[in-house]
């Protein structure tokens, strides 16, 4: 059984609006150690990027953060919907890497994560999550802290084991 990473939104369009999500220099740097940690063992590392009218495939927008360390052999997964698995070739490429466990990271917390970290629950794919290793915007009813942190207390009682 393998472990794989999966990274999901961490592009330009997501990140900054102009303003940039919260703690996003934390964040990148923190991911980019789960992906050194992912590199030292050989572990396939899977590049989430969203598509829409606002984040056209190969626009600036759409692009991954430069300070992100992605690589060519790194597999890139696009998808038009929250869901990273919906409609998308992600489940294929996991089935044939023979990953049944996921990290997960990226943003937006509520959005993207969480929808995917319950369909990969579904799945029946065993989750992990490093503590703050998602992040969002401040919306009208909680900080993106509170936000981060309300997100994190759900998913670690029901769905994945934050570390």
């Amino acid at each position: 059984m393998t472990k794989a990473l999966l990274v999901i939104d961490l592009q330009n369009g997501v990140c900054r609006k102009p303003e940039e999500i919260f703690n996003l220099k934390s964040l990148i740097k923190l991911i980019n150690e789960r992906i050194a940690f992912f590199r030292a063992q050989d572990l396939p590392i899977v590049f989430i990027q969203h598509e829409s009218s606002s984040l056209l495939k190969g626009s600036t927008k759409w692009k991954l953060v430069s300070e992100l360390n992605y690589q060519n052999n790194d597999f890139y997964i696009n998808k038009t919907h929250l869901n990273s698995f919906y409609k998308t070739k992600l489940q294929e490429v996991l089935n044939n890497l023979q990953v049944r466990e996921l990290e997960i990271c990226g943003a937006q917390t509520e959005f993207c994560v969480n929808t995917t970290i319950k369909m990969a629950h579904g799945l029946g794919y065993q989750l992990s999550m490093k503590c703050g290793a998602s992040s969002t915007f401040d919306n009208q009813f909680m900080t993106a802290k509170q936000t981060i942190k309300f997100y994190e207390k759900i998913w670690k009682e029901n769905f994945l084991d934050l570390f």
